[in-house]
C-alpha cells in the first residue's frame, strides 16, 4: 500500500501507451476470414475466387407490372447500366443483356414491338427464358433482377451504393436520366423513339413494387453492420446496468469508479496486445467489452462485499482495503485464470474467429485481474463524501447504520447457510435428482438440431429476412454455390456433351424433398445456341465466342480462360470484338491460380452455378451438399470437381462450431481441473468442484433440443465459456471451505459456512452475471442474443449447483 500511487501510476502509463495501438485493430469483414487457411472448404472457395475473379453475387429484384413490355425491358437496361457504373462491380447479367444476346443471334423484324427476348415463336428466345429463370427473372415474368457480379475487393461502399439504388427504386426516386439513357438494343424500337424511356421513367413509380437486393456479399454486409452496431449498444447497456448493480448493492461510488477504470484499461491493454500479435477483430469480437464488464464487475462484487464487512468491523480504510485485497488476492486470480481457461479452450477451434475471440477474452480476464492489482489501492484510499463527520458520529449511529445496510446482506447470507445446509442434510436427494438432470440431458442432446442458415441469424422481422423470403418465393432457392471442373484449353462437343449430361443429373436430385432449384452453365446456353440451324455448323470455340462477345460478363464468370483471351481469337473470334469487349471493361477473367505459370499452361476452370433453398433444415442441407458431390465425383468430367462457395462455406463453418464445441468442452474442463488443483492443492476437491459445473452447461443445451430450438453459432460456444464462468463460485467456496478447515472444523460444518460465507457475494454477482449477459439478448444479431442468454441460464444453474450439490458433495468426500 506504501507505493500505491507509484503502482498506479505505472498502471496509467500502461494505459497511455495501449491506447494509441488499440486504436490500430483491424476488422475484417470477409466470410473467408472465418476459416483457417489451410482449411479444405476456403482452399476450395480461393480456388473459385481466383480462377473467376468476381465470384460475389448481389441480385437487385423488383416487381414489374410491365416486365415483358419495350417500356419494362428498356427500364431494365437502363437500370442495368446503373447497377454496372458502381465501383466494385464487374458486370451484370439482367435481361436486357440476354434481351441483346437474343437480337444478335435472331434480329427482329423491322415493325417488331416485341422485345426480342419475349418472342414467344422464337425457339432460341424461349430457350433463354427458361434458361434464365430463376436467375434474371422470375418463371412468372412479373419478376426481373438485375444480378451483379462484384469484384473480389469491393468495398462497404459497393453494397451501400447498390442498397442506395434499390431504395430509390422502391420509392420511386430514381432520377429521370437513369431511366432515360438506356440503350434497349432490341432492333424493334424506331430509331430516335425515346418515347417508351420517358414513360418508363414516368410510370416506374406505378408499376414497380416488392424492391430487393439480395446475395450473401448483402448478407455478411448487414450482418456485421448489425453486429457492430450491437457491440456498441451493448457496451453502453451493459456498463448501466450493471453499474446499477453496483449502485444498489454496494453504495459506494468509489467501486464503480473503478469498475470503470478496470473495464477501460483491461479493454484498452487487451486490443493493444492483439494488435501487436497480429489478430484482427471478426465476428464475434464485438462483444469483448460486454463480456469484460461482466467478468470486471463480478470481481469488484466480491472485493466491495469483503471491503465493507472489513469496515463495518471498525476498520481503518487502509486495514479494510489491505484485509479485501490480501483476503481476496488468490481466489480473484483463480476465477479471473478460469474465465481465462474457459475462453482459452475456444483456441483450439477450427474456426478462426472463435479461436481468436477465446484468446482476446482469456487476455482480457487476466487483464482485469491486472488491473484490479493496479488501482484498487489507490481509488479505495479515497475519502467518501462526509466520511470525516460519519467517522466522529460512528459510536452513536453504527447500531442503526449496521441495522440497515446489514439486513440485505444477513438475509442473504442466512440463504446460503440454509440451501447448504439442507443439501447436506439431504444427500439422497441431491443423488436422485443428479440423476434425473443426467436423464434429462441425454434426452434433450440427442434432439438439438444444428442452425446452418446464416439468414435465420437476423430476426424474422427484419427487412433483410422479407426480401429473401421474397426472393426464395419468386426466384427459387436464394442459396448460391458452384462446382467447378478442370476443362480442357479447346472445349469440345464431347466435354460441353458431357457436361450437360452432368447437369442434367443435378437437376434430379431428390433428397427427400430437397432440391437444386437451378442448375446453369455454359453448356446449357450452348444447347440453347444450337437451335439455329447455322450455328450447328460451326464448332463449339466458334459458338462460345460469340457468346463471349454478347454476354462479356456471364462467359467470363462461367469458363476461365489461362491464356487471357488468346484462345478464342486463335479459335475464330473476331479480334475486334474481342478489343472492344476489354475496352468496355468486359474482358474475359483470368485463371492464374499461380501467377508464376508460363503463359499458354495455366488451367482452365469450368463453372456450374447452383441454386437451392437457404432455409433447408441442417440434415437436408448436408445431405443435398453431399449427394451434389457423389454426383460430380461420378461423372465423365468432374473427376477432380470442386463444390464450393457461400452456401457451403456457411453449412460448412456453423457446423464446424458445434463439433468444435465439444473439444473445446473438453479442453476447457481439462484445464480448468488442473488450475482447481493448483489452486486448491487436492486433485480430489478440484473433482467435486468441476463435476457438477458440467451440469448446467448440458441441461441448458439439453433444454434448447427440448424446446425445438436449434445450435446456433452463439449456442455453441456457451459449453466452454460457461465452465470458466461457473466454476468462480466454487473456487470462492473452496477457499472458504478450506480456511475453515484449517480452523479446525468439520466438513459439514465447513461447507455449510463456507457457502453462508461466499453467499452474499455470489448472489450478488450471479445478478451481475445475469443482467450483463441478459442485456445481450437485446441483440438484433440473434446468435449474440442466444448466446447471452443461454450464458445467463448456465450461471444461475451454476449458482445452484454451487450452494447445493457442491457442498453435498465436498463434504461427503472429505470426512
Amino acid at each position: 500500500m506504501r507505493y500505491r500511487y507509484a503502482i498506479a501510476l505505472v498502471g496509467i502509463v500502461i494505459g497511455w501507451v495501449a491506447w494509441p495501438l488499440a486504436g490500430r485493430v483491424d476488422f475484417d469483414r470477409s466470410i473467408s476470414a472465418m476459416f483457417a487457411e489451410d482449411d479444405p472448404t476456403l482452399v476450395a472457395y480461393r480456388e473459385l475466387e481466383s480462377a473467376f475473379g468476381g465470384n460475389a453475387v448481389v441480385m437487385l429484384v423488383y416487381e414489374d407490372s410491365q416486365f415483358t413490355t419495350t417500356e419494362g425491358m428498356a427500364r431494365n437496361e437502363s437500370l442495368s447500366q446503373r447497377v454496372e457504373a458502381v465501383a466494385g462491380v464487374r458486370g451484370v447479367l439482367s435481361p436486357a443483356v440476354l434481351n441483346r444476346a437474343v437480337q444478335k443471334i435472331r434480329p427482329a423484324g423491322l415493325f417488331s414491338r416485341t422485345p426480342p427476348l419475349f418472342r414467344k415463336s422464337d425457339s432460341v428466345s424461349r430457350g433463354f427464358m427458361d434458361l434464365f429463370a430463376g436467375y434474371t427473372h422470375s418463371a412468372d415474368q412479373s419478376r426481373a433482377a438485375v444480378v451483379a457480379i462484384l469484384e473480389p475487393g469491393h468495398d462497404q461502399g459497393c453494397i451501400e451504393t447498390l442498397q442506395q439504388i434499390a431504395t430509390e427504386l422502391e420509392n420511386g426516386e430514381l432520377e429521370q436520366g437513369d431511366l432515360e439513357n438506356g440503350d434497349l438494343e432490341s432492333g424493334d424500337q424506331a430509331p430516335g423513339d425515346a418515347a417508351s424511356a420517358n414513360q418508363a421513367s414516368g410510370d416506374a413509380a406505378d408499376t414497380i413494387g416488392d424492391v430487393a437486393l439480395v446475395g450473401e456479399p448483402v448478407l455478411v454486409h448487414d450482418g456485421f453492420q448489425l453486429i457492430e452496431r450491437d457491440g456498441s449498444k451493448l457496451e453502453t447497456m451493459t456498463l448501466a446496468l450493471l453499474s446499477i448493480v453496483l449502485a444498489v448493492a454496494m453504495r459506494d461510488l468509489r467501486l464503480i469508479v473503478l469498475a470503470a477504470g478496470v473495464i477501460t484499461w483491461s479493454v484498452t491493454v487487451t486490443k493493444a496486445l492483439l494488435f501487436e500479435l497480429g489478430v484482427e477483430l471478426s465476428l464475434v469480437s464485438t462483444i469483448l467489452t460486454a463480456v469484460v464488464t461482466v467478468i470486471c464487475v463480478t470481481a469488484i462484487l466480491h472485493f466491495g462485499v469483503r471491503f465493507q464487512a472489513n469496515r463495518r468491523r471498525g476498520r481503518s480504510r487502509l486495514t479494510a482495503t489491505v484485509g479485501a485485497m490480501s483476503g481476496l488476492a488468490a481466489p480473484i486470480f483463480w476465477t479471473c485464470a478460469t474465465d481465462a481457461a474457459g475462453f482459452a479452450a475456444l483456441s483450439i477451434s477450427r474456426i478462426l474467429p472463435v479461436q481468436q475471440f477465446g484468446i482476446m477474452i482469456a487476455i482480457a480476464s487476466m487483464a482485469v485481474f491486472v488491473a484490479l492489482a493496479l488501482f484498487a489501492p489507490v481509488l479505495m484510499m479515497i475519502p467518501t463524501p462526509g466520511e470525516a463527520s460519519k467517522a466522529a458520529a460512528r459510536g452513536s449511529e453504527r447500531s442503526a447504520d449496521r441495522s440497515r445496510n446489514r439486513k440485505s446482506r444477513l438475509d442473504l447470507k442466512r440463504w446460503g447457510l440454509m440451501i447448504s445446509s439442507l443439501a447436506i442434510g439431504r444427500r439422497g436427494l441431491c443423488a436422485v435428482t443428479t440423476v434425473i438432470v443426467i436423464v434429462v440431458i441425454g434426452v434433450g442432446l440427442g434432439k438439438a438440431e444444428v442452425e446452418t442458415s446464416f439468414l435465420n441469424n437476423f430476426r424474422s422481422d427484419s427487412v433483410i429476412v422479407a426480401d429473401y423470403d421474397r426472393v426464395e418465393t419468386n426466384f427459387g432457392g436464394a442459396g448460391v454455390w458452384d462446382i467447378i471442373l478442370d476443362a480442357p484449353q479447346v472445349l469440345t462437343e464431347e466435354y460441353l456433351r458431357s457436361v450437360r449430361d452432368l447437369t442434367g443429373q443435378l437437376r434430379d436430385i431428390d433428397v427427400d424433398g430437397a432440391r437444386l432449384t437451378k442448375v446453369i452453365s455454359l453448356a446449357d446456353a450452348d444447347a440453347v445456341a444450337l437451335r439455329v440451324r447455322l450455328l450447328r455448323l460451326v464448332s463449339p470455340a466458334t459458338r462460345l465466342s460469340g457468346m463471349q462477345v454478347t454476354m462479356p460478363v456471364f462467359f467470363a464468370a462461367l469458363l476461365s480462360d489461362g491464356n487471357a483471351g488468346e484462345e478464342s481469337v486463335a479459335a475464330g473470334a473476331d479480334p475486334d470484338a474481342s478489343e472492344q469487349q476489354t475496352e468496355t471493361g468486359a474482358a474475359t477473367s483470368q485463371a492464374a491460380v499461380d501467377a508464376d505459370t508460363e503463359p499458354g499452361s495455366m488451367p482452365r476452370r469450368f463453372r456450374i452455378m447452383l441454386r437451392s433453398n437457404e432455409q433447408l433444415d441442417a440434415d437436408h442441407k448436408t445431405a443435398l451438399i453431399d449427394e451434389v458431390r457423389r454426383v460430380v465425383a461420378a461423372s465423365d468430367v468432374g473427376a477432380s470437381g470442386r463444390v464450393t462457395g457461400y452456401y457451403v462455406l456457411m453449412t460448412q463453418l456453423v457446423g464446424q462450431m458445434v463439433g468444435d464445441q465439444w473439444r473445446c468442452f473438453a479442453a476447457s474442463g481439462l484445464l480448468v481441473w488442473i488450475l482447481l488443483i493448483m489452486a486448491t492443492r487436492s486433485p480430489k476437491l478440484a473433482t467435486a468442484a468441476l463435476a457438477p459445473n458440467l451440469l448446467p452447461v448440458f441441461l441448458v443445451l439439453a433444454l434448447v433440443g427440448i424446446m425445438g430450438g436449434k445450435i446456433n453459432m452463439g449456442a455453441a460456444m456457451i459449453a466452454a465459456v460457461s465452465i470458466g464462468l461457473s466454476i468462480d463460485g466454487s473456487v470462492h467456496f473452496l477457499s472458504a471451505y478450506q480456511r475453515f478447515r484449517r480452523r479446525g472444523h468439520s466438513a459439514n460444518t465447513s461447507a455449510i459456512h463456507a457457502a453462508g460465507n461466499i453467499g452474499t457475494a455470489v448472489f450478488l454477482a450471479t445478478i451481475a452475471l445475469v443482467v450483463g449477459f441478459g442485456a445481450m439478448m437485446t441483440s438484433q444479431f440473434v446468435p449474440t442474443a442466444t448466446f447471452g442468454i443461454l450464458v445467463a441460464a448456465t450461471l444461475v444453474l451454476g449458482t445452484i449447483v454451487n450452494l447445493t450439490l457442491l457442498p453435498a458433495l465436498v463434504s461427503a468426500i472429505d470426512p
